[in-house]
């Protein structure tokens, strides 16, 4: 789900690499008493949408770490919990924050395209001016497939946040964010993938609008394995009327079963009008 863009940037992120498996069944010759076919296996993420289907293997679904969400929701009667660690640094010495679990919690709905999103909070320790330790919000939405051709998928999401943190972590109001997420693949190697997000943040006494926009490019190579590279930018950092965030990702994941994804990646933003960081994170996804 969309982890809303808080001015207290945590950078969180998850990666879309699509594949689709074709099958070819061979009729076996009619004998006097034929014996029946073997039955295949069922897929562990679920059942397909219908054809062309690019939801069908844990690659696809993960959105973590990643600003860019997938397109992807859980199917009926699964649930994904996504979790990781990030510890971002300063590069002007002003100390470095960590945040963890970062945990998602993803829920299929009996509508299969559809499903719930439950953001637990974060707990949050920096050492900027002092040691600091505290949680984030909760967070919820929905997430929905709108549709998809071979190559081309898109859906849409909606998240929500409540002033349940603690002093210095919270927004001390509640946040709304909108995102309309698309896929493209542009060889069964390599696709794109973008998120549109805008978001209504608060610090308590004001609001303002951030629009996040978004751009990753994935490659899938052998073994269940990807790399991707992702640029963000995020409007109005820091509160209202500030400068824009650019910010880059680096990573890499592997399906370690068709039910267990691990990752890692790098996080660095150059922007030196907002604060100079860069970061490294890992994580665990795992579908039930």
């Amino acid at each position: 789900m969309i982890r809303p863009v808080l001015s207290s940037f945590a950078a969180v992120a998850a990666v879309v690499a699509f594949s689709a498996v074709a099958s070819a069944q061979t009729i076996p010759p009619v004998s006097p008493s034929p014996s029946p076919s073997p039955s295949a296996a069922p897929n562990p993420i679920g059942p397909a949408l219908g054809n062309n289907d690019p939801c069908t293997s844990l690659s696809a679904i993960v959105t973590r770490p990643t600003v860019t969400n997938s397109v992807c929701t859980v199917r009926p009667n699964h649930v994904l919990i996504e979790t990781g660690y990030l510890n971002l640094t300063s590069t002007g010495g002003n100390g470095n924050t960590v945040t963890y679990p970062q945990a998602a919690i993803r829920i299929g709905t009996k509508i299969p395209a559809l499903e719930v999103d439950v953001t637990p909070p974060q707990l949050t320790r920096t050492n900027a001016g002092g040691l600091t330790t505290g949680s984030t919000d909760v967070g919820g939405g929905l997430k929905y497939v709108f549709g998809y051709s071979p190559k081309f998928s898109w859906g849409g999401q909606a998240s929500f946040t409540e002033p349940t943190g603690t002093n210095g972590f919270s927004a001390n109001g509640s946040t709304e964010t909108y995102a309309l997420n698309g896929s493209y693949a542009l060889t069964p190697v390599f696709s794109l993938a973008t998120t549109l997000a805008t978001s209504s943040l608060t610090n308590g006494p004001q609001r303002w609008s951030s629009f996040v926009p978004t751009l990753v490019l994935g490659a899938s190579l052998p073994n269940s394995t990807g790399v991707y590279a992702e640029i963000a930018t995020f409007s109005n950092a820091n509160g209202p009327g500030t400068p824009t965030r650019t910010q880059y990702i680096y990573g890499l994941y592997r399906d370690v079963t068709p039910r267990l994804q691990l990752d890692l990646s790098a996080a660095v933003s150059p922007t030196a009008a907002t604060g100079k960081y860069h970061g490294i994170g890992f994580g665990v996804s795992y579908y039930f």
